[in-house]
């Protein structure tokens, strides 16, 4: 919970969730309909990238979300400019030009790295894993706690970091101080981090588990097939009308328009069969053909999905 210092003791004016949670809101939309038009642009030339298109993704809106949040912008996007707050530091100072970079990197990092193609025994045993994961897990889930729970400060993970405050700009500026974060937000942040670190663990452990024999071997073996930039493997099972379909499922991101090649697809499925020990317990084998593009602001794909019968590809 959060307790209030200095009973009796005027503070700032800090936004509130929902006016912070409206700007965000209007900034992404903003976002979006750029990254729709460079996507319908240059098309081909995201998809090839994978997931360095996301690169492209983040400058934009590291440039977008820095510029305009430091003093350059007045503190100011354009949704916190609509929803009446902006950017300043402890003093009620505007941010100079590398804080308020620094403030959104910390924000978007984790977002735009989340779903980055990694070896899984690079995930789950190096130190890039571990990283990894305290940026990505660790990371979003200290944001969105803060966001949802430091109600007394309203700061999350990238104003810590900066030292940075949103403050309420449709009233008069008043000479007081801001509120103070409870301390306790920080014990919550340390234990997100262990729960974080301790994510590539737990990852490996289930690697190693019944439920995934079979998977890794034939993730390795899509990974590696011309065209096929990622490649994602699972289990499913659907019933309908007490009627349970088990399959064998595989997701692969080209780097070629290639969605509407049957022959391809057939391919795949038949390795994945003869690759598979437990084929004889799948109904269906599901191979789905990605192409497109994701800039983490806006993204667009075309998909192909084919279903074979695990007798007609032995």
């Amino acid at each position: 919970m959060d307790t209030q210092q200095g009973e009796g003791r005027p503070e700032r004016a800090v936004a509130g969730f929902w006016r912070r949670l409206g700007a965000l809101v209007v900034d992404l939309m903003l976002l979006g309909i750029v990254g729709f038009v460079l996507g319908a642009l240059f098309f081909d030339t995201f998809a090839r990238m994978g997931f360095y298109a996301r690169l492209i993704g983040f400058a934009i809106a590291l440039a977008y979300f820095g510029i305009l949040n430091s003093r350059l912008g007045g503190g100011q996007t354009l949704g916190k400019r609509w929803l009446g707050v902006r950017v300043v530091d402890a003093h009620g100072q505007l941010l100079t030009l590398p804080r308020a970079l620094l403030r959104y990197a910390v924000l978007g990092i984790p977002f735009f790295a989340n779903g980055m193609p990694l070896n899984p025994d690079v995930a789950t045993s190096s130190p890039l894993g571990y990283l990894l994961a305290l940026i990505v897990f660790g990371g979003m889930f200290a944001i969105v706690y803060l966001y949802i729970f430091n109600r007394r400060t309203r700061q999350s993970l990238h104003d810590l970091a900066v030292g940075s405050y949103v403050e309420r700009f449709d009233r008069a500026a008043q000479p007081v101080p801001f509120p103070v974060v409870w301390r306790g937000h920080l014990v919550a942040l340390a234990v997100i981090a262990v729960i974080a670190l301790s994510a590539p663990v737990v990852a490996s452990r289930f690697a190693k588990s019944q439920a995934l024999a079979g998977i890794l071997p034939l993730y390795r073996t899509l990974s590696t097939q011309p065209h096929v930039m990622t490649a994602q493997v699972q289990r499913g099972w659907m019933s309908v009308n007490g009627h349970t379909t088990h399959s064998l499922q595989a997701a692969l991101r080209l780097d070629a328009p290639l969605t509407d090649d049957d022959a391809m697809a057939r391919r795949i499925a038949q390795q994945m069969a003869k690759g598979d020990p437990d084929i004889a317990k799948e109904d269906v084998v599901v191979v789905t053909l990605v192409y497109g593009y994701d800039m983490g602001i806006a993204s667009g794909w075309k998909r192909h999905g084919y279903s074979f019968k695990p007798g007609e590809l032995l």
